[in-house]
């Protein structure tokens, strides 16, 4: 007997679990630094050192960077900023994970504040979500062909499913110096800069993955007496090279800034208004294809006893991959905005769902607004909220399929016009649907040297066809094969038996002279 083998590579998701961490500091003031007044607003970056898997565990690493920008009692420059670092370690708890196991962590931020404890120090505290995903790709052993065997018969079934290719976390560095406006006063401080990263367009070409994206860039900053802000998109591109890809496999991406430092300097009238930008894109990319082999699910022979194995595996088939962009929009009518510096966005999804032939998402736009306020000429900040829902149509499937959505928003716009503040934007839908298919797969064979005794069976059997009957199943019970059923009874339509249809198996003795 020779048996052909072949290697099957999928992913499989090991464990989901998500954790809230609560991270609280205290900041005191050092002597350069005038007293506290007002708490202007309080920032905060995650940054994950490390992640470690152990037996049932995900161990995180982490750190929070807050910043604070406050308000003095001083005449002049009265805005200042504070910085500290708190780290944390937690443990995310998923039954049955291991350490050769692989993990992706996602952090964010679900809110930030800071209080006054008094004129010298500052109470802080973030609520940190962590969420742990497990994956594992498996390399699983089939049997795709059988050969030199006489009397063998062989149940073979095509299967589409997700090749992994390979997981890779990649780091693209983006420089960008740029002048602001000449309308615009020089920069004496930056108080705040917030970078958003978020992918446009990707291409894969022979042995490269060309990911092109835009780095969203708003700043508020004093000078000229005041506060002032800017935004600027910086495009940027980034190379993955990965060898044996053409443009027929597929890319799930995922991007976050990690890193951004800027330089302040002067132009050639010798003002400040020169900002030079670098900053650390991760970008976490998974390439796949879609795979179809033909592999044996089953065996047996009408002549001897077979000795078989058998193993149940789970595969993955993309369905389709679509990207969706939803408008959002909202007007505030507020009187006492005298002046918008900033507005910053998070979209989070709050359900997802396959119903029929659509997948409705439900989604929620969580804002802070920065101003400055009419009556009192005093900085504040402002959170908003907006809502929205999408549906896209999908082909519809007979089994429920597996729905993954993930959302960003990509790009704020806003307009202050007669006391009515404008707000739109776009959020970008990237929704994965897969379908899972559960299979018994042939994984050893072996020959007996017993034979088959037929001698005593009646010559001729008549079988009612049960529900869900297969021809190969009653064949394999009957020790005949399919086309002997079919030649006897004149099937005409193998795949399609009809429950309590009478089929007539003949004896067939093998004898051996």
């Amino acid at each position: 007997m020779e048996i052909i083998r072949d290697i099957l590579k999928v992913e499989e998701l090991k464990g989901y679990e998500e954790i809230e961490s609560l991270i609280e500091t205290d900041l005191y003031l050092n002597q350069t630094n005038p007293d506290v007044e007002k708490i202007l607003w309080t920032d905060g970056k995650i940054e994950i050192l490390n992640t470690k898997i152990i037996k049932d565990k995900i161990l995180v690493n982490g750190l929070i960077k807050f910043k604070v920008a406050y308000k003095s009692n001083e005449e002049k420059l009265n805005i200042h900023l504070l910085e500290t670092n708190r780290d944390f370690r937690e443990e995310i708890e998923i039954e049955g994970i291991t350490e050769d196991m692989s993990v992706e962590l996602i952090s964010k931020l679900e809110y930030i504040e800071g209080e006054i404890t008094d004129e010298r120090k500052l109470s802080l505290r973030a609520l940190v979500k962590l969420e742990g995903i497990v994956e594992q790709i498996n390399l699983i052993e089939v049997i795709k062909d059988i050969k030199e065997v006489p009397n063998l018969q062989v149940l073979k079934e095509k299967i589409k499913y997700n090749n992994i290719k390979d997981k890779i976390e990649s780091y693209g560095f983006v420089k960008e110096a740029f002048e602001i406006g000449e309308d615009e006063p020089s920069m004496e401080e930056i108080l705040k800069i917030q970078i958003m990263a978020h992918e446009k367009e990707l291409n894969i070409s022979q042995d490269r993955i060309i990911v092109s994206g835009i780095a969203e860039t708003s700043i508020i900053y004093y000078g000229g007496g005041k506060i002032n802000s800017i935004i600027k998109e910086i495009p940027f591109t980034h190379f993955i090279e990965m060898y044996n890809i053409d443009e027929d496999y597929k890319c799930q991406i995922n991007m976050e800034v990690v890193d951004g430092q800027y330089e302040l300097r002067e132009n050639l009238e010798g003002d400040i208004k020169i900002v030079d930008l670098e900053m650390k894109v991760k970008i976490l990319v998974k390439v796949y294809n879609i795979e179809e082999k033909e592999i044996i699910v089953d065996a047996y022979s009408t002549s001897k006893k077979i000795e078989l194995e058998k193993e149940e595996i789970t595969i993955i088939e993309n369905i389709d991959d679509l990207i969706n962009r939803e408008s959002i929009s909202k007007e505030l009518n507020n009187k006492d905005i005298k002046e918008v510096y900033a507005i910053e966005g998070e979209a989070n999804i709050i359900d997802s769902q396959y119903v029929e032939d659509k997948v409705i998402i439900e989604g929620l736009i969580s804002l802070n607004i920065y101003y400055l306020k009419e009556e009192t000429e005093e900085i504040a900040t402002m959170k908003e909220e907006i809502p929205f829902k999408s549906y896209l149509t999908i082909e519809e499937l007979s089994n429920s399929p597996i729905v993954n959505v993930d959302i960003s928003l990509e790009e704020i716009k806003y307009n202050l016009k007669n006391n009515t503040l404008k707000i739109d934007g776009s959020v970008k839908n990237h929704i994965s649907v897969d379908k899972e298919t559960k299979i018994d797969i042939l994984t050893e064979i072996e020959e007996t040297d017993i034979i088959i005794d037929k001698k005593n069976r009646p010559s001729i059997i008549i079988y009612m066809v049960q529900k869900e009957d297969k021809l190969w199943d009653i064949a394999k019970r009957y020790n005949t094969t399919m086309e002997e059923i079919i030649l006897t009874n004149d099937i005409s339509s193998p795949s399609t038996l009809m429950q309590g249809e009478k089929i007539i198996i003949e004896k067939k003795v093998d004898i051996d002279f």
